[in-house]
């Protein structure tokens, strides 16, 4: 049977409490990160495609937004990710405005799971997944930590208005408390840009993979970037201890 949270663990929940700047103040305040709620699904798909798409540069390179249906492909994967319960959102203390979000599912090898196997037709789609399916497949993050699951980010949104705030790299953090909760010591995603990639660095995430989008387009799996805005995709880690 395909990975389903537990029932036995309460949902929702708060996992990581903080204190960061209000871009609108100026001044230091109280975040929470918890649990996305069944009545948000909708919203956080719908602020995915809205503001992660258009500002994400692998999406900007193959103009996604141009692609009909590879927006709708897309929207699709996330909305079938998002009922598994573990996407995580941020508030501001005192608001219910998503402030940033992380959508996250578990991956298990007995799955062999695959993106390409549900056949995607949009062609930026395709390139988007036969990348991702190379990195992890060149990460071996199975074998390389002797895990039979791991859970893995689809998607780190801060919205426009705060970034700068840090607010990506304490949703990293915030996967601790939920992976101890799990039972699950990996974490493992592709960080596509600078500002994921530096949150991921800070949060102590290894370099598993790191390749240049100019020699994916070389060689296997021979997917173009063009005009792409960052050199360096990296597949990226975290075991618990």
């Amino acid at each position: 049977m395909k990975w389903s949270r537990p029932e036995s663990l309460p949902f929702p929940q708060v996992w990581w409490r903080f204190k960061a700047k209000d871009p609108e103040s100026g001044e230091i305040v109280d975040y929470r990160i918890e649990d996305c709620t069944e009545d948000r699904f909708e919203e956080v798909a719908n602020l995915m495609m809205d503001c992660f798409v258009p500002d994400e540069p692998m999406n900007i390179s193959l103009e996604t937004l141009k692609d009909e249906v590879s927006l709708t492909e897309i929207r699709e994967m996330w909305v079938k990710t998002i009922p598994q319960k573990l996407t995580l959102v941020c508030y501001k203390e005192g608001s219910n405005e998503i402030c940033a979000l992380n959508i996250l599912e578990v991956i298990e090898e007995k799955e062999a799971r695959k993106y390409t196997a549900e056949s995607p037709k949009g062609k930026s789609v395709i390139n988007l997944l036969a990348t991702l399916n190379f990195l992890k497949e060149k990460a071996n993050v199975y074998k390389r930590y002797n895990v039979d699951k791991y859970l893995h980010g689809l998607g780190l949104l801060t919205m426009r208005k705060y970034r700068g705030c840090g607010l990506a790299t304490e949703l990293l953090k915030a996967r601790f408390p939920l992976m101890k909760a799990l039972g699950l010591t990996l974490t493992c995603t592709l960080f596509s840009g600078p500002g994921s990639q530096g949150a991921a660095i800070k949060v102590g995430f290894s370099e598993d993979v790191v390749v240049t989008y100019e020699s994916l387009g070389k060689a296997h799996p021979f997917v173009e970037y063009p005009n792409i805005s960052w050199p360096v995709a990296k597949f990226m880690c975290y075991q618990l201890n």
